[in-house]
């Protein structure tokens, strides 16, 4: 049996886009020109990762923390942008510090997971997906991660039960349809994995992802 490589997806930190709120409301020892100043940064900042210029967004994120050294969302924001420019050391230090001024901050858990889990320290990556659904079961981004670290490693049964878990709380995660049809499909079990193969195409061509939806038609095609 060939051995197929996790190609539909990579480790996600989506959520910390939707999870944090576009507005964060400035101390109260700010000065009202210094509050205004933050949020427009910080503002600035959520535009430019939804742009994918992340480059530009860590220069808002910089001026936004400036402003309030005490600002928790913009170091785990910063942290995600340079994650995606490659800047792994300072991404994991941007979320590191998060944690210290929030400890309990399930973004920056699972921020700093996808950067353990790139540079291949697993069991870090491990712990902070694990801490993540502690803090909330209902997390499902941290047991997909979960999933793809257990791919990796060959583990494939566990990988299912991850990507199960993740689609039991988001019926329409289409990535943990397709990851957990190849970890089907390595364990053995060829007909649950082309089910769901099936259905991960049939989500990314509902949800408009047509370059996930051709990948998985030529993964579909090439198993068969």
């Amino acid at each position: 049996m060939k051995k197929h490589t996790v190609i539909i997806a990579t480790f996600t930190v989506a959520m910390l886009l939707g999870g944090i709120p576009g507005v964060v409301l400035a101390k109260a020892s700010q000065s009202p020109i210094q509050q205004i100043n933050y949020l427009d940064y910080h503002n600035q900042g959520i535009q430019k990762l939804e742009q994918g210029n992340f480059k530009d967004a860590v220069e808002n994120f910089n001026q936004a923390i400036r402003l309030n050294p005490k600002y928790q969302d913009g170091f785990c924001l910063r942290g995600f942008a340079k994650f995606q420019l490659g800047e792994f050391k300072a991404a994991i230090a941007d979320y590191n510090q998060a944690l210290k001024l929030k400890p309990n901050y399930i973004d920056a858990y699972n921020g700093r997971g996808t950067v353990y889990a790139e540079v291949g320290e697993t069991k870090k990556a491990v712990a902070d997906f694990n801490q993540v659904i502690k803090l909330d079961p209902k997390y499902a981004d941290a047991y997909y991660n979960l999933g793809l670290l257990n791919y990796r490693q060959g583990k494939h049964q566990n990988a299912v039960a991850n990507f199960s878990q993740a689609i039991k709380i988001n019926p329409n995660l289409a990535d943990a349809y397709g990851n957990r049809g190849l970890a089907r499909y390595a364990a053995g079990d060829k007909g649950g994995g082309m089910a769901d193969l099936q259905t991960a195409a049939k989500l990314f061509n509902q949800q408009g992802y047509s370059q996930g939806y051709q990948q998985t038609l030529d993964l579909i095609k090439e198993l068969q």
